[in-house]
């Protein structure tokens, strides 16, 4: 039995789109080249280097020196603009967290995100944050998916047992992750096919659909 939800943020409760950081500041092909998935400019690196705990400004000078100027002024432009990729609350998410809590299941989350700007991320979104019981950042405690340590963690500070725990990610390695610490981890494709998942395992009720009138 289901009876805990820990969802991640990023691609599951928040619509985060990095690349609109930069947009009308950088030529397109330069914000292609920068967001390549090849990372052939490393923005992916030391965003992970940011999600565990390092600070853009004792990033931003390491970033520079090895990839120069023109790269630098973009990742200098990306850490000063981090509010612009957060784009809303996924479709559907704030209600489906809301029938979890009148199911009676906890829902929290876990999520990779910076020490310097998750002030940022939480004020953008009082009310969601404000429907979750919990949230363990990985800038803010130094562990950050998929590492076991980061679901142990969570585990912990929430006072929950893991057997009874469904994660939700949009990311296959975090759901592996999950799944290798002892959670139920499916992986997030849309609101409707986490709702459907949740309602199939009897965690909340199924939405009942009424027709048209004609």
């Amino acid at each position: 039995m289901i009876d805990n939800v820990i969802f991640d943020v990023c691609g599951v409760l928040v619509d985060w789109q990095p690349r609109r950081a930069l947009e009308g500041l950088f030529p397109p092909d330069q914000i292609d080249e920068f967001f390549a998935d090849d990372d052939r400019c490393g923005f992916m690196y030391f965003d992970d280097l940011h999600d565990g705990g390092t600070d853009y400004a004792d990033l931003i000078d390491e970033y520079e020196r090895e990839y120069g100027a023109r790269l630098g002024l973009m990742m200098r432009a990306y850490a000063a603009h981090v509010e612009r990729t957060l784009v809303g609350t996924i479709p559907g998410m704030m209600p489906l967290i809301e029938d979890l809590r009148s199911s009676g299941i906890g829902v929290w989350a876990l999520t990779n995100w910076g020490h310097d700007t998750w002030p940022i991320m939480r004020d953008r979104f009082p009310d969601l944050f404000c429907l979750l019981d919990g949230v363990v950042v990985s800038g803010i405690e130094g562990v950050r998916k998929p590492d076991r340590t980061a679901f142990d963690l969570a585990v912990a500070r929430f006072g929950i047992q893991r057997a009874h725990t469904l994660f939700v990610d949009d990311s296959s390695y975090n759901v592996a992750g999950a799944r290798a610490a002892g959670l139920t981890a499916i992986r997030f494709d849309s609101t409707e096919q986490t709702r459907n998942w949740l309602s199939g395992h009897g965690v909340i009720p199924r939405a009942e659909h009424h027709p048209s009138a004609n």
